[in-house]
């Protein structure tokens, strides 16, 4: 059950506090000054043709070429925080995960080798699935968080970097956050968390995956059936 104390705690955990804000403002200010990153500049115009045409604008370097030391830091602390956060997730739900990998066998005995379909026996493990997703789904609106802010923590960096730096410093105004070179994302798998199911027991893949298969199948013939009436 996610309660209103749980949802608050993912909002306080999404905000970036004003002791982090001011470390990530001082690295920035202290890379751009030093000319973090290296930046390559345009070639200059020819001799003859200088004070006679004004400068083409600056255009915003290529993102790989910004990926500094500071932004390297950032990401590993989020990807190491997250997977911790992945392994204390299946280490609570281990007793499901193994109820869910034996009955993937029964099912798929069931169904495919006795050919005996069970519907009770299939929803209750659709009842478990349906209990582990939304495990992943409560862990995963607290890692997004962590990924939120670090994102506020790259976006506080690049606005510092800016304001010292002597090439960047001359590119046009934007809003923070909306040029964030290394911007974190929350890795694709939180999004699929039936793949962990494959992923931790190549013992039980194939079973595990024909299962969630049969399961598909039974719920998209339900809806069918529902629609054509």
């Amino acid at each position: 059950m996610i309660t209103s104390d749980s949802v608050n705690g993912v909002v306080r955990r999404g905000r970036l506090g004003r002791t982090a804000r001011f470390a990530a403002r001082w690295r920035g200010r202290r890379d751009g000054a030093r000319g973090v990153p290296r930046v390559p500049l345009p070639a200059p115009p020819p001799e003859e043709e200088r004070g006679k045409t004004p400068p083409p604008p600056i255009e915003p370097p290529a993102p790989e070429l910004l990926i500094t030391p500071y932004v390297m830091e950032v990401r590993t602390g989020v990807r190491r925080a997250t997977e911790q956060m992945r392994a204390a997730l299946i280490g609570r739900e281990h007793a499901l995960l193994s109820r869910l990998r034996a009955e993937s066998v029964r099912v798929v005995t069931q169904y495919d080798v006795r050919e005996d379909p069970r519907p009770a026996a299939l929803a209750r493990y659709g009842h478990w699935m349906g209990q582990w997703r939304t495990s992943v789904d409560r862990c995963r609106s607290h890692a997004q968080a962590v990924v939120d802010q670090a994102n506020q923590r790259l976006a506080c960096y690049w606005d510092a970097v800016r304001e010292t730096h002597p090439h960047l410093s001359r590119l046009p105004r934007r809003p923070p956050g909306d040029w964030l070179p290394g911007r974190v994302e929350l890795d694709g798998s939180w999004y699929r968390p039936d793949v962990w199911l494959l992923a931790d027991d190549d013992s039980a893949r194939t079973a595990t995956s024909r299962a969630l298969h049969i399961l598909e199948r039974q719920n998209t013939d339900r809806v069918d059936g529902r629609t054509s009436r």
